[in-house]
């Protein structure tokens, strides 16, 4: 498709970068950009109403909006515009919510030279009118072939044999006996095989049959029939028309143009189009699928998703396209193998309909999201890795029901960890390749928890400027986890029962029912019993939940598994700060951890960690800089055999321990923690300047503070 000039829209409070874009795509030699800019969305929606423009190039932080919510509002006021996003800020997930809700494509600031916006500018409006040619050919085939006056009959082929399909109304007029839908062209014209050669030839040779042919059928009916090839992606059909020849001619000429304008489309799409018939054949594939697979069409078409995919893939490709024959439009995020390799899909699949509104096989989009979406797996940890009795018992309950569908029930503290074992049972099930979404209960507003869960329809509400897809639809054919499922108001504990009971819903202010295959995980801190008696809870809604119930232990009852823990959160953070090394903690620091009560749990235990290490400035854990009270009576010196280590340095650190212990029991004051020690003064400075310890002396002071020598 050739283009001459691209009118472009920008909206960019920047100055600078706008400037910048400019001048970069004005030295784009192959074609040129008509560039209109605006700083504010609302200067966008006033120049939108006045002027035409082939695309929107939009930054997603402006002074009247921000965020994903600027793309959601502008694409609800053009939508029949592409738009790209050009943003400052380089955030996956934030690149995957736009193109998700309809953004043709994602560029970072700083990362995108001219020739990258150039081409991803020019592609979306290429993608974008061929889409538009598509629909409006489409519309103008079908009532071409349903009100035009010549009698018409589709039939489809099946390795050496054609059935009829399909007949217009001119054709349901004629009533022929013999022409009724499922009639078999070797039946219908045995006496004629001269007819039926030519019904192979069309397709051998991809154009209009001259043949014109009278005869006779059985009833005594004498029919002059005309055929012609549909060449085009659906099934291998041949229309045959009972017209004259100026209808003819016409009739040829508007299908060759939609011919060309849906093959146009079809070959030159970036994303993956495919076909299947009702046995889940691929019947049709594009050029993009295959580059993807690597394998000519040929080697395609006319295999299953069996012949391709391994054996979970299939089960999950099976039930979705089973359900898209029965009706349903589904649009998903799921990950599979091909050649080996890991690919993440967004797909839609929808019906493929007759004119009497049969389904006749499925119509499948699928984009390779691979490369946007980075899977970050969280490195759980086996069993046998945390020693606490407690935490293995829960997490061997975890696995014994990863692989079972049924509803999970997590009850423990707040800041337990019921979020990271949802996502560990995910993980760990076969649905791991699926999507992992968790929405807290608390954290939302009780009027939008509803459009959260379930969605919204284009008008449903004030604000509901377009359609949304809630948490359960982007769930399908992963795990969904609600968290702090307590907090629930009663009305919508009534339609999650529903779900649960059905696994279908109706989206906010819709009348339609979807269905949904996502496994659901709930938790709480609640005692959803005594909640259930309070009458806050429903009691149904309880025992659907209640099918499997596993207690995550608090930290306190596996205080074992801290030194794992912090080195977990320490590499995380290490991460997250961008810290060259791992940060440093001695064994009197982690035996302070790990003789701390934890009332926060392990949340409270990062935010100690985090604290410290900001305190630090990213060096290290210190005792003096966790801010935390351990508890005198129990506290405890553990050490592992000195495998590395000589017995003087383990001695060396015990006493550093048991002195550092003392002073903190005495506030600070060296006589006290000398007296506690049951030694001198005298010998508890000696024992301080011995081992590198200095002590602010707490004695009629305020509390004492430890201060690290050197």
């Amino acid at each position: 498709m050739n283009l001459d000039a691209i009118r472009i829209l920008m909206i960019e409070d920047n100055p600078i970068d706008a400037a910048l874009l400019q001048e970069e795509l004005s030295e784009v030699e192959s074609i040129s950009f008509i560039i209109e800019h605006v700083e504010r969305l609302s200067a966008a929606m006033k120049t939108l109403a006045k002027a035409k423009f082939d695309i929107i190039l939009l930054d997603l932080g402006l002074p009247d909006s921000q965020g994903i919510e600027t793309f959601t509002k502008i694409h609800s006021a053009a939508a029949r515009l592409p738009v790209v996003v050009m943003s400052g800020l380089d955030d996956e997930s934030v690149a995957i919510e736009a193109v998700r809700k309809g953004a043709q494509d994602y560029l970072v600031k700083g990362k995108s030279d001219k020739n990258v916006l150039a081409r991803s500018l020019t592609h979306a409006v290429q993608r974008h009118r061929l889409l538009m040619e598509l629909e409006i050919s489409r519309e103008r085939l079908n009532a071409q072939y349903k009100w035009t006056p010549a009698p018409t009959y589709t039939w489809e082929r099946e390795d050496d044999e054609f059935t009829l399909i399909d007949k217009n109304d001119a054709a349901k007029s004629l009533a022929y006996e013999q022409l009724k839908i499922g009639a078999k062209a070797s039946d219908v014209f045995a006496e004629h095989p001269d007819l039926l050669n030519e019904f192979f030839k069309c397709f051998r040779e991809k154009k209009a049959s001259r043949l014109e042919k009278e005869f006779k059928l059985s009833s005594g009916d004498r029919v002059r029939f005309h055929l012609f090839t549909y060449v085009y992606v659906l099934p291998n059909l041949v229309m045959m028309h009972v017209e004259d020849l100026t209808e003819q001619k016409n009739a040829e000429r508007h299908l060759k143009e939609s011919e060309e304008r849906f093959r146009a489309i079809f070959e030159g799409a970036q994303d993956c189009i495919f076909l299947k018939d009702t046995a889940l054949r691929y019947t049709h594939v594009n050029p993009a699928m295959e580059r993807l697979f690597d394998l000519p069409a040929s080697k395609i078409t006319g295999k299953t998703d069996e012949d391709i995919f391994d054996k979970d893939a299939v089960t999950h490709i099976r039930d979705v396209d089973l359900r898209v024959l029965k009706g349903e439009f589904i649009e998903e995020e799921h990950t599979r193998k091909v050649n080996d390799i890991p690919v993440t899909f967004n797909e839609i699949r929808v019906p493929i309909r007759n004119n009497e509104g049969e389904i006749i096989g499925l119509c499948g989009i699928a984009r390779n999201m691979t490369e946007r979406k980075t899977f970050q797996v969280e490195m759980t940890n086996e069993v046998e890795e945390y020693p606490s009795a407690a935490m293995k018992s829960t997490l061997r309950k975890i696995r014994m029901s990863a692989d079972k569908e049924a509803t999970i029930l997590l009850l423990g503290e707040s800041g337990s960890g019921k979020d990271y074992l949802a996502r560990y049972l995910h993980d760990h099930s076969k649905r791991v390749s699926g999507p992992f979404f968790a929405i807290n209960c608390a954290a939302v507003a009780p009027e939008l928890a509803e459009s959260e869960l379930f969605g919204h329809e284009r008008g449903a509400f004030t604000g509901a400027h377009g359609r949304k897809r809630g948490l359960l639809e982007l769930a399908e054919g992963g795990t969904l986890l609600l968290n702090e499922i307590g907090e629930l108001s009663l009305s919508l504990q009534a339609k999650l029962l529903t779900f649960l009971d059905t696994r279908e819903f109706t989206r906010v202010g819709g009348e339609k029912n979807i269905s949904v295959n996502a496994r659901l995980i709930a938790a709480t801190n609640r005692d959803l019993e005594a909640e259930v008696e309070a009458k806050r809870f429903r009691t149904d809604l309880y025992y659907r939940l209640n099918v499997m119930t596993i207690e995550v232990p608090p930290l306190r009852e596996r205080s074992e598994d801290i030194s794992i823990i912090v080195r977990e959160i320490l590499q995380r953070l290490k991460k997250e700060m961008q810290l060259t090394e791992m940060p440093e903690i001695d064994h009197t620091t982690m035996n302070a951890l790990s003789n701390y009560h934890w009332p926060g749990n392990v949340r409270e235990l990062r935010n100690v960690l985090e604290r410290a290490l900001m305190l630090s400035d990213g060096k290290g854990i210190y005792l003096t800089s966790l801010g935390i009270t351990p508890t005198h009576r129990d506290w405890s010196f553990t050490i592992d055999f000195p495998s590395d280590r000589s017995l003087n340095d383990v001695t060396r650190e015990m006493k550093g321990c048991l002195v550092n212990e003392a002073l903190r029991r005495a506030n600070g004051s060296r006589q006290g923690a000398a007296r506690l020690l049951g030694i001198s003064r005298y010998s508890l400075k000696h024992y301080m300047n011995a081992l590198d310890l200095d002590w602010e002396d707490g004695d009629g002071a305020d509390e004492g503070k430890q201060r690290k020598r050197g």
